[in-house]
């Protein structure tokens, strides 16, 4: 808690931003924990935006017992199991918290609770720009198979298309699991999409039991993230919560406004002839690789040696043309730009009879 104080104290201040900032945890039951739970939450220097958990083992109609100061808060129902004709009582229920600061709509459409998936959505709205932001939970019931989760939660994405979103969840689909094929289907699923997680180092462990990433935040908003982590010294549950703060403008017209274009200095050239000389190089040495590199350490430091050599620049550019500010610029537009550009300028500056 105390390190992540830090790195708040020290992000970049600017008139012109604030900080959107979500946080989840599964619980593992209000009843037992959701007061360590607000204590631990007291101890931010930071408000968080939106608060996930999963697990609640709550009902909307006993949410009102559990609340954080400045949120509102919005349950998800149980689990209704109905071959057994009862709600379930362990394993079930999700909510948000959305700062009293925020103005939102539940998005009922995509808030579901089924026996393979559970969520809850909202709408933010008084925002520059709009953000959906989702609580997900995935039993880990074995009778329940990862492509019905799948194919529902494929369902939810296809209504969240060109739209901000940020889900927080415990979806019991270990990322560390290089055998579990049916992670990779998970994973092709979301990156389809266009999401991309933000954890990618444990988050949840129990006594005698490798760690694993189960818990996450997806998101396709991935281009001004600040900080995202894991709380690593949390001991509430087997769970550790994770969280992820962005900057954001504070106005629309700011949100609207395009930044202008920074020199960028390239050091590598990556173009077609260059990537064909490394893989040539590489092809060449491939024995090197193959029988002394005993470590990855010793790999990385061998193909560094091998992009250096086919793709470094002898001597830096810096320009405001190139494939960061200008992602469509290639090295032929710039040689032309380069040849064309003074001659035109020329011809513009001192007009002529033929050339009015």
């Amino acid at each position: 808690f105390s390190e992540l104080n830090t790195k708040i104290r020290a992000l970049p201040s600017s008139p012109n931003k604030k900080i959107f900032s979500t946080y989840f945890f599964n619980i593992d039951g209000n009843a037992t924990n959701f007061d360590n739970f607000a204590l631990d939450m007291a101890q931010f220097s930071h408000t968080f935006s939106v608060i996930g958990i999963a697990e609640t083992n709550v009902d909307p109609c006993n949410g009102q017992l559990y609340q954080l100061s400045n949120y509102t808060s919005c349950y998800q129902n149980r689990y209704f199991c109905e071959n057994k004709e009862h709600t379930k009582a362990k394993g079930t229920g999700v909510c948000l918290y959305v700062h009293n600061d925020l103005n939102f709509t539940i998005l009922n459409e995509i808030s579901v609770c089924k026996k393979n998936i559970e969520t809850l959505f909202v709408k933010i709205t008084n925002l520059p720009e709009p953000i959906i932001v989702g609580v997900i939970y995935r039993p880990p019931d074995s009778s329940n198979p990862i492509t019905e989760f799948n194919a529902q939660l494929n369902e939810i994405l296809s209504k969240l298309e060109n739209q901000k979103v940020y889900m927080l969840g415990d979806y019991n689909i270990n990322l560390f699991d290089l055998e579990d094929t049916s992670k990779d289907q998970f994973q092709e699923l979301l990156y389809t999409k266009g999401f991309a997680p933000l954890v990618s180092i444990a988050t949840h462990k129990q006594s005698q039991r490798a760690k694993t990433c189960i818990d996450n935040i997806y998101t396709n908003d991935i281009d001004s993230e600040v900080v995202s982590g894991v709380i690593s010294n949390s001991k509430l549950t087997g769970h550790r919560p994770i969280f992820q703060y962005k900057h954001m403008p504070c106005s629309r017209e700011a949100a609207s406004k395009k930044p202008q274009a920074e020199k960028v200095t390239t050091h590598y050239d990556y173009s077609n002839a260059n990537l064909d000389k490394l893989c040539a190089e590489i092809n060449n040495d491939i024995s090197t690789f193959q029988n002394k590199c005993s470590d990855f350490n010793q790999f990385a430091n061998l193909f560094q040696d091998k992009i250096d050599l086919s793709c470094k620049l002898k001597t830096p550019k810096t320009s405001k043309r190139n494939s960061i500010t200008n992602p469509w610029i290639t090295s032929g537009l710039i040689n032309s730009i380069e040849k064309k550009g003074p001659p035109v300028s020329r011809m513009v500056q001192n007009p002529q009879l033929k050339n009015p």
